[in-house]
């Protein structure tokens, strides 16, 4: 099976220097919420706020949203015991799950006016949403009975529709762009993970790079690319194109590589493993230059969002092991 485990207060990371600053010219800021010992960064939106989740004292989650001007509100539904925030769209509404005191776990959609409301498709016993468009439909996956995972849709009406590709063991979706398009990946038979499009009339699109013998699109932008990571021998990233042509990504001297977002022009966000081991961030523009970033004293750099201004927000560890928040933007 293709898995990865992917390492998961502070103000501006560095000044700018004296005189005009460069068009190019990027600013690093690195968050933590109050009272965090650990804060991972899932998404961000057009206005730059962020969300994720952050672990206390106590080793409880806690969902958070940080605004475009650095406010940090940390947000939990009714009875849970641990929040995760993982999608935010341009209205400010925020995606992700929640446990309660049995450990079953519950989607969410929390408004831009703090309203919480909680859903699980039927027959679920844990429920995963995992993206949200800018419309307010819902992506995700649930566990049922057998344990076994089914991707799921929910409207913004609140219709929820489950679906699996054919031959699915197991079915994850990682994302959903603004027509309402889907991707992710699931398992066969022979638990060999192949990636998937769902188009928003519910047709399921298979596919895998040559060669490839686990697939993972993670995220697809309004035109229809898509980019994830696959293995062949080697873990590589991947941009398909809306005709179904794909091409292999890889920073220069990546052992592995992790895209985790696309926008709408084509540029790619993610990570990449170095021969040594770390974790650094990337951008790759649409001509398919790539710039590599860290956040002043990271040793393992997470990039998991990007905004169309070309913001990345992610999270990285640092030299005591602990994990903080980020936002790379231009100035």
């Amino acid at each position: 099976m293709f898995t990865r485990t992917i390492l998961v207060s502070g103000v501006l990371a560095f000044a700018a220097a004296i005189g005009s600053v460069p068009a190019d010219a990027k600013k690093m800021i690195t968050f933590d919420p109050a009272g965090s010992t650990a804060t991972y960064v899932f998404s961000i939106n057009r206005a730059g706020a962020v969300a994720g989740y952050y672990t206390d004292s106590t080793y409880a989650e806690h969902g958070f949203v940080r605004a475009s001007d650095g406010t940090i509100t940390a947000f939990d539904p009714t009875g849970a015991v641990n929040t995760v925030a993982y999608g935010i769209n341009s209205a400010g509404a925020i995606a992700g799950s929640w446990w309660d005191s049995n450990l079953a776990a519950h989607g969410f959609l929390r408004a831009s006016d703090g309203t919480i409301t909680s859903f699980d498709p039927q027959g679920s016993v844990s429920t995963l949403a995992t993206s949200i468009d800018h419309a307010g439909a819902i992506a995700g996956y649930y566990a049922d009975s057998n344990f076994v995972e089914h991707g799921f849709v929910r409207a913004p009406d609140g219709t929820v529709a489950t679906f699996d590709p054919p031959g699915s063991t197991g079915t994850i979706v990682n994302g959903i762009n603004a027509t309402g398009s889907v991707v992710g990946f699931y398992n066969d038979s022979n638990y060999a993970e192949h990636g998937f499009l769902r188009a928003p009339d519910g047709t399921i699109t298979e596919f895998d790079p040559e060669g490839s013998s686990d697939t993972q699109p993670n995220a697809i932008n309004g035109a229809g690319w898509i980019a994830g990571a696959y293995i062949n021998g080697v873990d590589h990233g991947f941009l398909r194109a809306p005709d179904g042509t794909i091409t292999e990504i890889d920073p220069a001297g990546s052992t592995y590589t992790f895209p985790a977002s696309i926008v709408h022009k084509g540029a790619i966000a993610g990570s990449y493993e170095d021969s040594n081991y770390v974790q650094h961030g990337f951008l790759r523009t649409p001509d398919g230059t790539f710039k590599t970033f860290d956040p002043a004293g990271s040793i393992n750099t997470t990039a998991t969002s990007m905004n169309n201004k070309r913001s990345v927000a992610g999270y990285y560890l640092d030299s005591n092991y602990v994990t903080h928040g980020f936002l790379r933007s231009r100035q």
